[in-house]
């Protein structure tokens, strides 16, 4: 799951797996935070160093150059694909980070009240905060905003009730997470196609604008989504 190389079919096992067992949520973040590590550490500096200290590395580094040199364009380009697999929302990950939400907050909360915060958002989204108009009808429980990295990517999770019915929208960049939707029922809203799934008991609807992801998740048979689509104001 952290390296996106799990089937689709086992996602949802997975993350319905994560929800109750604290030992196996504690050692998949501990992966996602080694996986980020990895991706900071300067591994040039690190190899020039290695090479500058050790004459027998030296050898073994031209020998790589020159091996390196026979390889076609094609087939390097084509390990690197193997060896680093895009990462896609498909409707079982937009499903498995409600579900795995409902038991485990969020890894950073925002106050979208703060402008700090919502320059923080920002910053680490390179997403503009949704300023839903349902946070300004009343609720039985306050909404909440928080930050999702469980795909390795941030994913912006709005939690409210409306309705007494509690409502789910996830916000992610469709650039680092495309939408990859198979097997939908497609439905047209202002001219904008939506991707309508029915899975573990959840009406979800999936979308994208301008390099915006949105899923709109809701308990199945509990309230229409399309109902919600002009009360939220969302784009």
């Amino acid at each position: 799951m952290v390296d996106g190389e799990i089937a689709p079919a086992d996602q949802q096992r997975l993350w319905q797996h994560l929800q109750t067992c604290s030992s196996c949520r504690s050692r998949y973040r501990e992966l996602q935070a080694l996986r980020a590590r990895l991706k900071r550490t300067n591994w040039a500096s690190l190899w020039a160093k290695a090479v500058s200290e050790n004459r027998r590395l030296r050898r073994w580094f031209v020998a790589g150059i020159l091996l390196t040199a026979l390889l076609s364009v094609s087939a390097t380009f084509g390990i690197i694909r193997y060896l680093r697999p895009s990462l896609a929302m498909t409707p079982q990950m937009a499903i498995g980070i409600v579900q795995y939400h409902q038991a485990v907050a969020p890894e950073w909360v925002f106050n979208l009240n703060c402008p700090s915060s919502q320059a923080c958002l920002t910053q680490k989204t390179n997403l503009a905060p949704l300023f839903l108009s349902s946070y300004h009808l009343s609720a039985p429980t306050p909404h909440q905003v928080g930050l999702c990295t469980c795909l390795g990517q941030p994913v912006v999770l709005y939690r409210f009730t409306i309705q007494r019915v509690p409502v789910t929208v996830l916000h992610f960049h469709t650039h680092h997470l495309p939408l990859k939707v198979t097997g939908s029922y497609r439905v047209l809203w202002c001219d904008q196609p939506l991707h309508c799934f029915i899975i573990s008991e959840i009406h979800l609807l999936m979308w994208e604008k301008d390099e915006n992801g949105i899923a709109l998740a809701v308990p199945y048979g509990s309230i229409n989504p399309l109902e919600l689509l002009p009360k939220l104001g969302l784009p």
